[in-house]
């Protein structure tokens, strides 16, 4: 027993060190000034949570919003016959838990770590003070969320219209960076999670991974890692 409790308090403190990473890193808090970092960090409560744990699930009331300090979360819903579909992958310096900023109520989706992960969560009261103080979280937060609406948007297109081929195509073309030289995505997910968000299983996700890699469009160069082949006509 004292070991867990050992191991507890080694986790937040290692959470707590990393305290001014989840203000001065995220985009959200970037338009304030030192002195209105030091308000916000007296709100901020930091938590750990292991692999595997869930942050919040439905019918949690939804009283947080929840700043990734470090590692990967993942949100998503359960549909009537237990099907996962995923909505999102979070990382280091996103957040979740915002839908409720605005509404009083519960969370809707489910949110799980994925890795160890070290959160900076504010009280919905708090935060919602602070927009009203500061204007400019907002307009980032608006940002974010026209953001996301057009990843939904493209995600609802996708299932509805296109083939399992024609949808990890898009969103494999959607990863690439045109700042790179060449065309190479790094996958954030497990297939099982990119098979959900595409809206497809497992088994048919791998075997058109495979089909495309048989007709040189791509290659997996490492694990997580693809290469894709004559871009420009794919694009």
């Amino acid at each position: 027993m004292r070991n867990n409790f050992i191991k507890s308090d080694y986790h937040l403190s290692s959470c707590e060190s990393m305290e001014h990473y989840c203000i001065d890193a995220v985009p959200l808090f970037q338009s304030l000034t030192i002195q209105q970092k030091g308000q916000l960090h007296s709100l901020i409560q930091y938590k750990h949570y292991a692999r595997g744990e869930t942050i919040y699930s439905p019918g949690q009331t939804a009283d947080s919003l929840y700043v990734l300090n470090s590692g990967r979360l993942r949100v998503y819903r359960l549909a009537d016959t237990g099907k996962e579909q995923l909505i999102r992958i979070v990382n280091q310096g996103e957040f979740t838990g915002e839908l409720a900023l605005f509404k009083k109520g519960t969370y809707e989706a489910f949110t799980e770590a994925l890795t160890d992960c070290c959160i900076c969560a504010i009280k919905h009261s708090d935060f919602r003070a602070l927009l009203i103080q500061y204007p400019l979280i907002s307009i980032e937060m608006l940002s974010v969320f026209a953001q996301r609406l057009g990843t939904s948007e493209q995600q609802t297109a996708w299932a509805t219209t296109e083939t399992v081929k024609d949808r990890l195509l898009h969103f494999l073309i959607s990863l690439v960076d045109s700042t790179e030289e060449e065309p190479i995505v790094e996958l954030n997910m497990a297939k099982k999670d990119l098979a959900s968000y595409l809206g497809t299983t497992s088994e048919s996700l791998s075997r058109e991974l495979a089909r495309l890699e048989k007709e040189n469009i791509i290659k997996e160069i490492a694990y997580g890692k693809i290469k894709l082949f004559n871009f420009d006509s794919i694009i």
